[in-house]
């Protein structure tokens, strides 16, 4: 379960990524003096025994206690943290792999960066002018329209992470995957998938995407643009040696957002020419004293031809749906009540209990 406060989290798990390391004590010394928070280049010559390891930083040789998984030949970045009573560093990074403790407290300290900066983009955009319902001159079929607006809100990059998971389960293709934004900015190539290289097996003249044959990673990082920083977020990634593409910081903003606040807004056309703006809010697990209790609320804003403007509000619990409609022709509110009943049966007939409607003017 994710925890019920993910920046704090972030903030938690940067501090304590970042393992203290002191100078050994028959270290002389150092000529240089050193103040707090000072950070510093530090080359790691070679190994004394097991975990000390001699050290030169701003010219000089030091003997530090270092991480098991440090090597000679590393390069670390150390932030000096307290000169007495002996100096004591701090790994702010290292030329180590991803998973090792220091390089997860960076990690943590961009996303926590990120995520304290205010939203640049507080709606998911729809991707490209395509409408989610094609048809046009067609009245939708509802069942048709709800299942495109789940397969676009999916493919919003907000639930990427989760899809490459799938992905590498063999529940989700490749070309799914290549469709969201994450794949789309940088122009990658994946390998196959265990679902495709099923689907290739069924069907031999099926061409292969490119990187066919290769091992499927369990995480495909966004890769670095030459694109210029025009955002407070792209400043701050500069400022961090921030490991994700630029064009994607918005995104990873709204995917911690949402983690956070377990709240999200989409804008797309619907059908041609018809714009709507959806509001989808998550009440966190933690507030529901059983699951079945959980409410999720969904809000959509639509200016339609013959109905005007309307906004609807549905609540949807173990108890039912409680809906909400407010329309700004008193012609249409009317047509909104006299269809409550059958609206009312619908939902029966699926399984759903309308607990409660309202239709009011705006």
């Amino acid at each position: 379960m994710l925890p019920a406060n993910i920046i704090s989290a972030l903030q938690i798990l940067s501090r304590s990524g970042k393992p203290l390391i002191e100078a050994a004590t028959d270290t002389p010394n150092p000529a240089t003096k050193f103040e707090p928070g000072q950070q510093l280049q530090a080359a790691v010559q070679s190994k004394v025994s097991e975990g000390l390891f001699k050290v030169q930083v701003a010219g000089q040789t030091l003997q530090m206690r270092l991480p098991g998984n440090i090597q000679s030949g590393d390069v670390l970045k150390l932030e000096v943290i307290t000169t007495q009573p002996r100096i004591t560093f701090s790994m702010v990074a290292s030329t180590n792999p991803l998973s090792t403790p220091e390089q997860i407290g960076a990690t943590a300290r961009i996303l926590s960066n990120l995520a304290e900066l205010p939203l640049e983009r507080p709606i998911v955009q729809q991707l490209g002018s395509k409408a989610v319902w094609q048809a046009d001159g067609q009245a939708p079929d509802t069942k048709l329209l709800a299942e495109s607006l789940r397969e676009v809100l999916g493919k919003s990059g907000l639930f990427y992470e989760s899809h490459q998971a799938q992905w590498v389960r063999g529940e989700r293709s490749t070309g799914q995957l290549l469709e969201e934004p994450q794949n789309l900015l940088t122009g990658r190539n994946l390998p196959l998938s265990p679902a495709d290289r099923q689907t290739s097996q069924s069907s031999p003249g099926q061409a292969a995407p490119a990187g066919a044959g290769q091992a499927a990673p369990d995480k495909i990082p966004a890769t670095q643009t030459q694109a210029q920083p025009n955002t407070p977020a792209a400043k701050s990634a500069d400022d961090i040696s921030q490991p994700i593409a630029r064009e994607l910081l918005p995104l990873v903003q709204q995917q911690l957002h949402a983690l956070e606040q377990h709240h999200l807004v989409w804008m797309g056309q619907v059908w041609p020419g018809q714009e709507m703006q959806w509001e989808i809010q998550g009440q966190p697990e933690h507030h529901a004293r059983q699951q079945d209790e959980r409410q999720w609320s969904t809000e959509m804003e639509l200016a339609l031809p013959k109905l005007g403007g309307i906004h609807a509000r549905l609540v949807f619990a173990g108890s039912g749906l409680r809906l909400t409609l407010h329309a700004a022709d008193p012609a249409t509110v009317d047509a909104f009540d006299r269809a409550l009943p059958t609206l009312r049966n619908s939902l029966a007939d699926a399984g759903i209990t309308l607990a409660a409607a309202v239709v009011e003017k705006s």
